[in-house]
C-alpha cells in the first residue's frame, strides 16, 4: 500500500468491518491510524497554503521584505546541513544584511540561482 490514499480506505473499511465484530481497542488502533494520516495531511497542506501564500505576494507586488524573509528562512534550511553549504549559507546572510537582492524580482532571482543553481519559486 505506497498510495496514501489506498491506505486510508483500507482503513476506514477496517474500521467498519470492525465495528461489532472484532474488540474496541482494534478499532481504536486502526483510528490513531486515521488521525496520523489527516495530521499528515493537515500538514502538507499547511505548508502549501504557507508556500502559496508568500508566492501569491510576490506575484501581485514585488514586495523586499517578503524577499528578505525568504532568504531568512533559506538560512535556517541551509543550517540544517551547514557543513555542505557554509559558502551559501554566508552568501545569504551577506545578502539578507546588505538588503540589495530583495529590492528587485530580477535582482533576488539571479542571486538565488547564482547561490543554489535553481529557482526559487519552482518548487
Amino acid at each position: 500500500m505506497s498510495n496514501p490514499l489506498e491506505k486510508h480506505e483500507y482503513l476506514l473499511k477496517y474500521m467498519k468491518e470492525s465495528v461489532g465484530t472484532k474488540e474496541p481497542i482494534e478499532f481504536f488502533d486502526r483510528m490513531t491510524d486515521v488521525f496520523k494520516l489527516l495530521f499528515e495531511r493537515i500538514d502538507t497542506l499547511q505548508k502549501t497554503v504557507d508556500r502559496i501564500k508568500v508566492h501569491s505576494a510576490l506575484a501581485i507586488s514585488w514586495e523586499p521584505r517578503v524577499a528578505s524573509d525568504l532568504l531568512a528562512q533559506q538560512v535556517h534550511i541551509l543550517r540544517q546541513d551547514a557543513d555542505t553549504y557554509a559558502n551559501e549559507i554566508v552568501a545569504f546572510k551577506k545578502a539578507f544584511a546588505e538588503d540589495k537582492v530583495t529590492q528587485s524580482y530580477q535582482d533576488f532571482i539571479q542571486f538565488w540561482v547564482d547561490t543554489l543553481g535553481y529557482h526559487p519559486f519552482l518548487d
